[in-house]
């Protein structure tokens, strides 16, 4: 059974669940507010849990071509760099995942995207604002065909959940995080090969990794408790405004930062959880349904295993059984995201301790997580698998506790 498939927004999101429900045998279009494609955005890493989803979407050979596979993920202390936890994430964490871990910067995986997408009719300029039953509303009073189901993947601050849901304005998280970027012949002296570093310190921490193949270090800084509040991918700062925010941070970060000419500045928004995400024949993916912090880096790995799910679930459903269709894609996900908004939300305060005893008790938990834990602190959240019916009972909460 072929459905008319709507999707609201050309985000990772909305381009996966295009990609997705093409594959089920669905009609897609999808509508986008910005008048073309730029090459916005920065770094972002994507788990397992997400990977082996595009890769069975027929992506495996294209993501691994732009994106890095890192061998090592290193925790270290704020003012000297010391080891805290270095954990393996090589071949061997790939063959026990089924998929590896992945660092890309955003325009690259959204290239691939829509690259898969090359027939599938994308329309932009068109702003959705409500949906009339079966039809679309334009911003604009323009004409738009009816369809079947409505995906609303707009964003955080998603226009189409203020409608369907009402007024529910994203919350500042509190966090402003620098998303900077600086090219091999001006890193490759400074940052090992396929080495993820973070820097853990108090109310800030940092990381650094390579994308695009390597051919470039993303240098990333998160800042909590900062006064200034606005979400962007497009608002620019000197390596200036950053500084002072990491004074007496280890020598080998502030190398980093100084010779990153120009960060990407942007507020976290956070989206407080919905009882319902579905309504009708209009449902919610991705930051639209649950936007969440970035400490357990899972805000595009959580909408590709949405777009996923919401593919398994409308195969072979007539357009009368949509309603019940996206009520079961609604119960296979609410509680899943909502459990990584939690872990995420949890590992922020863990990363950002002060020295003191909670300091000291988490560095000593992770002498010995590795005895446990093999993989990391995030294992538990990728080795859940969506795939199926029923989903997967492993849950997320054990995959910060004292351990970030």
């Amino acid at each position: 059974m072929t459905l008319r498939v709507a999707v609201v927004g050309a985000g990772i999101g909305g381009l996966t669940a295009a990609l997705a429900l093409r594959c089920a045998g669905h009609d897609v279009v999808v509508y986008e507010r910005a008048a073309t494609f730029a090459p916005v955005g920065a770094s972002i890493d994507v788990g397992p849990n997400a990977t082996r989803l595009l890769d069975e979407l027929g992506l495996a050979e294209d993501i691994r071509r732009v994106g890095v596979r890192p061998d090592w993920v290193e925790l270290v202390r704020w003012r000297d760099g010391r080891p805290l936890l270095r954990t393996p994430h090589g071949a061997e964490a790939e063959r026990h995942f089924g998929a590896p871990l992945l660092d890309f910067l955003r325009p690259d995986l959204h290239a691939v995207l829509l690259a898969a997408l090359a027939d599938c009719e994308i329309v932009h300029g068109t702003e959705i604002v409500a949906v009339d039953g079966v039809r679309l509303v334009r911003a604009d009073g323009g004409p738009v065909h009816d369809t079947d189901m409505v995906v609303a993947a707009d964003g955080v601050r998603s226009t189409l959940r203020r409608a369907i849901f009402g007024a529910d304005d994203p919350v500042f998280s509190g966090t402003v995080v620098y998303r900077g970027l600086l090219p091999r012949r001006d890193a490759a002296d400074i940052h090992p090969d396929r080495v993820n570093r973070y820097w853990l310190g108090p109310r800030r921490h940092a990381v650094a990794y390579w994308v695009r193949g390597g051919e470039l270090l993303a240098v990333n800084a998160a800042i909590q408790e900062a006064e200034w509040a606005r979400e962007s991918w497009t608002d620019e700062a000197p390596s200036a405004e950053v500084l002072p925010a990491f004074e007496d941070w280890d020598d080998a970060l502030l190398e980093r930062l100084r010779r990153t000419p120009t960060f990407l500045r942007g507020a976290v928004f956070v989206r407080r959880p919905l009882e319902r995400w579905a309504a009708g024949r209009v449902v919610l993916l991705g930051d639209a349904a649950h936007a969440m912090e970035p400490f357990q880096a899972q805000g595009a790995a959580q909408a590709i295993e949405d777009a996923f799910v919401l593919a398994e679930v409308m195969d072979g459903v007539a357009p009368d059984a949509v309603p019940a269709a996206l009520r079961a894609y609604e119960e296979r996900r609410i509680g899943r995201a909502a459990d990584v908004q939690r872990s995420s939300a949890a590992a922020a305060g863990d990363f950002y301790l002060d020295d003191g005893p909670e300091q000291e008790r988490r560095d000593a938990g992770y002498t010995t997580l590795l005895d446990e834990l093999p993989w990391g602190h995030r294992q538990p959240l990728w080795e859940h698998d969506v795939r199926g019916y029923p989903s997967s009972s492993r849950t997320t909460s054990s995959a910060t506790d004292a351990r970030g």
